[in-house]
């Protein structure tokens, strides 16, 4: 209730057509005041295509599901309803999906505020996941995406769900259909559309709490992937940050191996930097730059622990 007004209130900004789109919204059995904010939208703008679905089953992934065979036209394109959008985001979607004629899209997502150093750090790493993705995809290997931004043709959504098993996993919604996707079309129907009127923007985590508890979320599915891509990157990205915390730990009792894990933070940094100064440049977030460095120190540390709880602490999606 406290963000979807602001999201109803963007896609009625759009510059595509209204004529030419459907809002579909799914109400994932939602106990505040959701669908009454939504309805009073509805009939305030009686000319605006708006659904409003209630939620048959539970979770994230059968609420798109639902919504997806609801849908009539050509192009499903996703986001979350703790998001706002450029007003150009469909237009942007629409033109990139008729050039390319790719079955799946991804598109970058900033994280907003960026306020006191917690956030900060947060839009930071945020922005270092989605330089990777769109990296990984535009060399076609595309190994991430993100749900909150992300379209694709609504039967081929409907052909892949057909051989889709992660229904029951509260996570993934975005990243096992990503993996289908390759599966069933190949990794060269799958593309990033790297435009300013495409980015979509949402909150960042105000307590440490909820920012631990989101990225366990995210983790938790890593044991259910099937691809070896996938499964190989998320392996080398752990077992690297385990090398730096084992060098942190061990200089304790071997001082000498000190300059070894500055060393190797610092070799870290300088392989990261490229990508971050890109996509920090692309967003309009350079400012952030200055906590590169501190966050190399930190994030082993982080990435170690969130993976390791994300894998064995049992997460749910709903709190």
């Amino acid at each position: 209730e406290k963000n979807i007004e602001k999201l109803l209130e963007s896609l009625k900004k759009q510059s595509f057509s209204k004529e030419l789109f459907e809002v579909i919204i799914v109400n994932d059995h939602s106990t505040d005041n959701t669908d009454e904010i939504i309805n009073d939208f509805i009939n305030k703008n009686k000319e605006f295509d708006v659904k409003l679905l209630k939620a048959e089953k539970t979770g994230k992934k059968h609420a798109i599901s639902q919504a997806l065979h609801t849908a009539i036209n050509e192009l499903v394109i996703v986001t979350d309803a703790d998001c706002v959008l450029n007003d150009l985001w469909i237009e942007s979607i629409v033109g990139f999906y008729q050039e390319e004629k790719c079955k799946m899209i991804l598109a970058p997502v900033l994280l907003s505020p960026a306020e006191n150093l917690f956030e900060k750090m947060q839009v930071l790493e945020h922005l270092s996941l989605i330089g990777s993705t769109a990296g990984s995809a535009s060399i076609g290997f595309p190994v991430m995406c993100n749900g909150a931004n992300m379209a694709y043709e609504r039967k081929a959504a409907l052909e892949v769900e057909k051989f889709r098993k992660d229904f029951d996993i509260p996570s993934g919604d975005d990243m096992f259909l990503l993996e289908q996707f390759v599966k069933c079309y190949g990794h060269n129907n799958v593309k990033f559309l790297l435009s300013k009127s495409a980015v979509v923007k949402t909150k960042t985590c105000k307590t440490i709490k909820d920012f631990f508890r989101q990225r366990r979320r995210w983790v938790s599915k890593t044991k259910s992937y099937t691809s070896w891509k996938v499964i190989v990157t998320a392996l080398i990205v752990l077992f690297f940050n385990l090398s730096i915390i084992s060098l942190f730990v061990s200089a304790f009792f071997v001082p000498a191996l000190w300059s070894i894990y500055f060393l190797l933070t610092l070799l870290k940094f300088f392989i990261d930097f490229p990508l971050l100064k890109n996509i920090t440049s692309f967003m309009d977030q350079r400012n952030l730059l200055k906590w590169a460095l501190p966050l190399e120190f930190i994030y082993p540390f982080y990435a170690v622990f969130t993976a390791v709880s994300g894998l064995l602490i049992k997460v749910n999606w709903k709190r």
